[in-house]
């Protein structure tokens, strides 16, 4: 009788010591939930505001970091039209606070526009936020809305390190009335097609060859060897501070 109640009392501890052991599992489990949602929540995001123009008009939006918690040595991004016949990417600069910087390079129809820069003077310090990257003017083609993405394709912090930000699109919209045409352009907002079968426009004059020699086909921003050299600089730059 002794060994059976034994035999009782040891599995009931077991069951206690069980449900101990759950309940502090789940507290620890909803304790990781919030330390990660936290996280997330601080997490580098490239923010794309959104703008408002007519069709023959342009709107000029940011692409701005929303924190970057160890500081920015230099970016290399890419920002995308969703449909250029809406509204097309026609220029971008930089802020002054970068010493280094790539031309912009937009491609012919408008969609792409790729992005380089490097902040040499370490202007943009740990734990700054709502940091400018770049402005961009887009012009209105047609009505409608349309997204301006983001393609964040090298990040890195004033250590050397690297990091990916989140991203958050904006939209572009294009205000007045008529149809706005297809993503490739083909229909007008009369149902005409822009260039009949032999290549030739409404007007009857022959449709636009290839680009001419001036075209800058095949230039593009400089290697992002760029934020290696920016970091390069910073650290020169401490060490010579020390001394």
């Amino acid at each position: 009788m002794t060994r059976e109640t034994r035999s009782i009392s040891i599995l009931a501890d077991t069951r206690r010591c069980t449900a101990v052991a759950l309940a502090a599992l789940a507290l620890l489990g909803a304790v990781a939930a919030a330390g990660t949602a936290t996280a997330q929540s601080n997490q580098p995001t490239i923010v794309v505001t959104d703008g408002t123009t007519a069709p023959d008009g342009t709107t000029t939006v940011g692409v701005v970091l929303t924190n970057a918690p160890d500081g920015l040595a230099g970016y290399y991004l890419e920002l995308t039209v969703e449909n250029p016949s809406v509204a097309r990417i026609d220029a971008a600069s930089y802020p002054d606070q970068y010493g280094l910087t790539s031309e912009p390079a937009i491609e012919d129809d408008g969609a792409t526009v790729t992005l380089e820069a490097a902040d040499v003077e370490g202007a943009v310090e740990p734990g700054a936020t709502d940091v400018t990257l770049a402005t961009v003017t887009v012009a209105g083609a047609a009505p409608g809305d349309v997204e301006l993405t983001v393609t964040p394709q090298q990040f890195d912090a004033d250590d050397g390190s690297a990091f990916t930000p989140a991203t958050a699109a904006g939209t572009i919209t294009v205000s007045g009335s008529g149809d706005a045409p297809s993503a490739d352009g083909a229909t007008d907002a009369d149902g005409t097609s822009g260039s009949d079968a032999d290549g030739t426009d409404a007007d009857g004059d022959a449709a636009e060859g290839d680009a001419d020699a001036e075209s800058t086909e095949g230039d593009g921003p400089f290697s992002p060897v760029l934020v290696l050299v920016a970091v390069a600089l910073l650290v020169a730059t401490g060490l010579r501070r020390r001394n």
